[in-house]
């Protein structure tokens, strides 16, 4: 036990530091959604309020409106202490993720000791698993809220099998603030768990039940509200080409001379529906994503082109899926199961690609599938016991090696346009040159570019919040995102379309893409990605 106990700790110190060490730098660049998250808990930390100026208590039942997408504010209160101590930075602001990253290993520790009780060393393979994986380790190292599911997901099924349903209750209460997803999946955890463990509709239950509804209340009023509204624009239900696909495909058939009545059969809404599903479910369970080609957008810090899981580990879910044939056990169904359910909340959702933050919930259950494989193949070859543990940790190191090398200097190509690379480096230059001139007009091409400035210029919440009460009308304009509206401003800042015979000013910074300032005006500097590609260009204007 002493021995489990100290290899624990080298595990937990060992998932640490590959979770800290340049997390300021890695993932490159640092997304407006960070920025946000960061720029709200020094919001609230200051002044109580967001930056849009809304109290800090009706967050839970209106959630944070940040550009529109309305961001769950658990997130940002984790960070409030972080930024409170080391200040407004990149650091402070991805810190919250790094320790409960670190602190998962501990939470997929005890979640299997009570799964497998009589087998010692799932529970620590596991968090050896967890700690080395390179999906959560790129999870862990921006303010990426879906990894908060990671953290909560282990403790609130281990209070559960335990029997302390009320601890499991304000676990899984907590975590309906944190992401979307884990609204969505929540109701198919809490099924899956009643069934498993045959509860009784005791008073202990019935009480942590009702202690689950009190405190999900906000949850079901953001939901109602202004949760109806994001879940409609992000819903498969209501897919980007307004169903053009659909018709599409009626045409083509007619063209062929099918008859309309009968083209309607093979295509219409429910068929796309159907269809669209199934292959986004199968893709999140298939050989493609877990092992080769992996998240389909490098948004999140994520890789594309590399699998969520080292190919090597698909030995030992092979072995998982053998001893599951062969055993009855309820927690080797469970686990099982667990899995299949985690992408249902990431198919109803359309996206880009495979979304590695909107099936972070599957990301549990393949480390215990891992571990349970791994300690059936060393019971299976007693006699050669230390041998293959000595192969498994030679191989996970060099699995490990090789995703360094790959995630420190291959993917900041990847990752820097994704994730907004360039505003760190533009705007202390920005700041210094922009006193010369009367207006700086910002192309909204770079996404949100207020909450950049907010972040990194450290912007006093009250100016920002006064600001902000322009803006508000944006979404009645029918815009779906503040950045979509043209001429908003912070201070001397415009924000929108680069039009030049807008400029008030007789010197104006003009600040975008390269494509969107013309190549007659004279640049002051360029910001460039890790590729040597402009990402920031900033000119003047003089009329």
């Amino acid at each position: 036990m002493k021995r489990i106990n100290w290899f624990l700790m080298i595990v937990v110190s060992m998932a640490f530091i590959l979770r800290v060490v340049w997390v300021d730098s890695y993932p490159t660049g640092f997304t407006p959604d960070e920025a946000s998250l960061g720029y709200s808990a020094y919001s609230i930390l200051k002044t109580g309020r967001d930056e849009w100026g809304e109290s800090w208590w009706k967050l839970f039942f209106t959630n944070m409106r940040s550009f529109g997408d309305y961001k769950l504010p658990l997130y940002s209160f984790l960070s409030i202490p972080s930024v409170a101590l080391l200040g407004l930075n990149e650091f402070s602001t991805r810190l919250p993720n790094v320790i409960l990253g670190t602190l998962s290993v501990l939470g997929i520790y005890y979640m299997a000791k009570k799964l497998f009780p009589d087998r010692k060393l799932i529970p620590i393979i596991s968090a050896f698993v967890l700690a080395l994986s390179p999906w959560h380790i790129q999870l862990s190292r921006g303010a990426f809220e879906a990894n908060l599911i990671v953290f909560f997901l282990p403790w609130i099924i281990y209070f559960f099998w335990e029997g302390k349903y009320l601890w499991s209750a304000v676990f899984a209460a907590i975590v309906m603030y944190s992401y979307h997803t884990a609204r969505y999946f929540m109701p198919f955890l809490g099924i899956l768990l009643v069934l498993f463990k045959s509860v009784k509709l005791d008073k202990k239950l019935l009480t942590a039940g009702i202690l689950f509804l009190v405190l999900s209340v906000p949850t079901l009023v953001s939901v109602l509200g202004v949760g109806k509204t994001r879940m409609s624009d992000l819903s498969i239900f209501s897919p980007t080409d307004n169903w053009a696909g659909v018709s599409d495909r009626r045409f083509e058939a007619r063209l062929l001379e099918l008859p309309d009545s009968v083209a309607r059969i093979f295509s219409n809404k429910l068929t796309q529906t159907i269809s669209n599903v199934s292959r986004g479910y199968l893709s999140y369970l298939s050989f493609d994503y877990l092992f080769i080609n992996g998240a389909g957008e490098a948004t999140y810090g994520m890789m594309p082109g590399r699998g969520v899981m080292y190919m090597f580990e698909l030995i030992f879910i092979i072995f998982y899926l053998i001893i599951l044939i062969k055993s009855k056990s309820k927690a080797m169904i469970f686990i099982g199961l667990l899995l299949l359910i985690a992408p249902i909340p990431a198919i109803l959702a359309k996206s880009m690609g495979n979304a590695a933050n909107r099936v972070a919930p599957m990301i549990p259950a393949l480390v215990l599938m891992v571990a349970v494989g791994m300690d059936y193949l060393l019971e299976s070859f007693k006699k050669y016991y230390q041998h293959i543990l000595l192969v498994i940790c030679t191989v996970y190191v060099v699995g490990l090696a090789f995703f360094a090398e790959d995630y420190f200097y291959h993917a900041p190509k990847l990752n820097a346009p994704a994730m907004s690379f360039g505003w760190k480096e533009l705007m202390p230059r920005l700041a210094g040159l922009s006193r010369d001139y009367d207006e700086v007009y910002i192309s909204r091409s770079l996404s949100e570019p207020q909450i950049f400035l907010a972040f990194y210029g450290q912007i006093d919440p009250k100016y920002y919040q006064n600001q902000a009460r322009a803006w508000k009308d944006f979404d009645q304009k029918g815009f779906k995102f503040l950045d979509q509206y043209d001429g908003y401003r912070l201070g001397k800042y415009r924000i929108g379309n680069l039009d030049f015979g807008l400029a008030r000013g007789q010197n104006t910074l003009l600040v975008g893409r390269p494509g969107d300032i013309p190549e007659s005006m004279k640049y002051h500097f360029q910001i460039f990605y890790p590729n040597g590609q402009v990402a920031v260009q900033v000119s003047e204007f003089k009329k």
